[in-house]
């Protein structure tokens, strides 16, 4: 499945993907409906994909494998991806729009459900209990607790460090806040670098640390409130994670805001800098003989009496409420939520996308094992801030933290000045 859309390296070759780009959607309320009455019309099931062209050979197969069923036949319509995200809420609300599309969870979805946009697929939930962890569940629901969305794979963040290059530096990965000021410390001691990142090209790199700073201090309930416009960015909860943060800045590349991704990479691997907190998507950049010395911890506890939360950006399928075909779009979601899809898809991926259904039979690595106990364990997961936030909230969000980086004492009206960004985006959209 797609998993680039918070990846906007185009130095590293990724393709770029947006949030939806949701002006014009304003939620009214309600849950997600059920479609008319009345029996399929006739002719196949249009599925929208915004697959990219090395994804799509899996999709295929998949639709392939389903229409061999004889069940129903399903039909692709692959669209650019960009323009798949700016046409979506289109798509949605036209008179007669696409069946079933390829999107990914949180609140990108939540926002098509409570306008009452989205099939409810709690028939196709219920023939799968069991089959995925209760945090995935929680995160295919509408505001109401009905089930929209079916997810197909997701994956993991983390601190990603070298074992070898710990262990010259005589550290071991750190477990609690405290912990890891500790070693960064000790590895700044030593004339390394404790943490690095690539902001120059990649200024939404810093959201990673915004969202598992403010997920371990204040909890996902109050991110996903804050992100959703219901909390203050000014608001004290916000000030104590900036005040977390103001820890890491004397452990960071002080040349962090004029480093590139690609810079930032170098210098990890390279041992001039220690650690670096990103996705697993990131891996494949890392060199070929460093791959196996390569290994990453759990973002540090803060507070222990804070349910853990992780991010897990997750991707999947959600089907139209006005499709003229609602009994074979549940059963193609049927299909795509079963162990045997799922271990199909998960064929044509790279190793760092693991499938929702547990069920799934993969092959994994030492970190993607590690990556699966760690979201499958925690209590709930958060899709990255511009998945959660919305796109258009992006770009306040990393000015509010670059500015922090590079003039800390000015975090009072760093924080006004991303209250007012975001309460203008929201009272346009």
């Amino acid at each position: 499945m797609t998993r680039k859309h918070t990846r906007w390296l185009g130095a590293v070759g990724s393709t770029v993907l947006a949030t939806a780009l949701l002006a014009g959607c304003v939620a009214t309320g309600g849950e997600a409906q059920g479609p008319k009455e009345g029996p399929d019309s006739d002719g196949p099931l249009i599925l929208q994909s915004r697959f990219t062209d090395a994804e799509k050979g899996g999709l295929e197969n998949l639709v392939k494998i389903f229409n061999d069923k004889g069940e129903g036949t399903v039909k692709i319509n692959s669209i650019p991806t960009s323009t798949f995200n700016q046409q979506l809420p289109s798509y949605l609300t036209s008179k007669n729009p696409p069946d079933v599309y390829t999107w990914y969870a949180g609140q990108a979805t939540r926002d098509f459900a409570d306008q009452n946009l989205l099939l409810n697929l709690d028939s196709v939930w219920d023939t799968h209990k069991g089959d995925f962890p209760e945090n995935l569940a929680k995160l295919s629901e509408d505001s109401k607790g009905t089930k929209v969305f079916i997810p197909t794979n997701n994956y993991w963040w983390g601190v990603y460090y070298f074992k070898s290059d710990f262990e010259k530096l005589g550290v071991t990965p750190p477990k609690s806040w405290d912990e890891f000021l500790a070693v960064s410390t000790k590895i700044k001691g030593e004339g390394v670098t404790p943490v690095t990142m690539g902001l120059s090209d990649n200024a939404w790199l810093a959201s990673a640390w915004f969202d598992y700073l403010d997920l371990r201090i204040n909890g996902a309930e109050f991110h996903q409130d804050l992100l959703a416009g219901k909390k203050s960015y000014d608001s004290p909860e916000v000030k104590k994670v900036f005040t977390a943060f103001g820890q890491v800045l004397p452990f960071m590349d002080p040349a962090t805001l004029g480093t590139t991704h690609n810079q930032a990479i170098s210098d990890f691997s390279q041992g001039k800098a220690a650690m670096y907190l990103l996705g697993a998507w990131a891996q494949p950049a890392i060199p070929a003989d460093k791959k196996n010395d390569l290994a990453f911890f759990q973002f540090p506890i803060i507070d222990p009496s804070v349910p853990i939360a992780e991010e897990a950006p997750t991707d999947g399928f959600i089907a139209s409420v006005k499709t003229t075909k609602p009994e074979l779009a549940k059963k193609f979601l049927d299909f795509i939520a079963s162990a045997e899809a799922q271990t199909e898809l998960a064929k044509g991926q790279d190793g760092t996308a693991l499938p929702a259904n547990l069920r799934a039979t993969v092959n994994l690595d030492a970190l993607a094992t590690q990556g699966k106990e760690m979201i499958q364990s925690a209590k709930a997961v958060t899709q990255f801030y511009n998945r959660d936030a919305g796109d258009a909230q992006q770009t306040p969000a990393d000015t509010a933290l670059t500015s922090f980086i590079a003039n800390p004492g000015n975090v009072d009206q760093i924080l006004k000045t991303w209250e007012d960004a975001a309460q203008k985006i929201r009272a346009n959209s």
